[in-house]
């Protein structure tokens, strides 16, 4: 029966669009940008110049409610760091290799230190000088700021183009 209770409470405040509090003033001492507005900011990552990738089509964006039929088992973890939104786009290297990229708000930039520790792979090899960056076979992890970003290439011409890409996306994180 205890067993029961976390995954009801975590549904019942993702249908009822609750979350638990998250402090109010950002580290660098300014509001935190909320709806509209950080849409707006979440889109603007995927504008302008991204290392020689570039959206392939439009930019799609999840709440906490459809965070589950993105990730689907994994939302909780999201969820109880404090999850604001997500926005994934399917992507393409200069020379057309495909990437898939996400990059979660996550509110605050220790909720995004904390799903980036929780989700560490043993076998992932730190990036070097990109604090906060790891990479895998066809991967490529990082954290800025309230940002967590996941990158994924589907072949070895798109692998070649992910720590581009990273720092073009780490580069407009404020």
């Amino acid at each position: 029966m205890l067993v029961l209770i976390p995954p009801v409470f975590i549904g019942w405040m993702v249908r009822e669009g609750r979350r638990a509090p998250a402090q109010a003033v950002a580290a660098a001492g300014k509001p935190r940008p909320s709806g509209a507005d950080a849409d707006k900011g979440l889109l603007a990552l995927f504008d302008g110049d991204l290392g020689g990738a570039k959206v392939k089509e439009k930019v799609t964006l999840y709440d906490e409610k459809g965070l589950f039929d993105y990730i689907d088992g994994a939302a909780p973890i999201f969820i109880q760091r404090h999850f604001r939104k997500l926005a994934t786009a399917d992507m393409a290297s200069a020379d057309g290799a495909d990437i898939d990229c996400a990059v979660y708000d996550m509110a605050e930039p220790t909720n995004a230190q904390s799903i980036f520790d929780a989700e560490k792979s043993a076998q992932a090899t730190p990036v070097a000088d990109f604090p906060d960056a790891i990479s895998g076979p066809m991967s490529f992890v990082f954290r800025a700021g309230r940002y967590y970003v996941k990158m994924t290439a589907f072949d070895k011409k798109a692998e070649a183009a992910l720590p581009g890409l990273a720092k073009a996306l780490k580069g407009k994180m404020k």
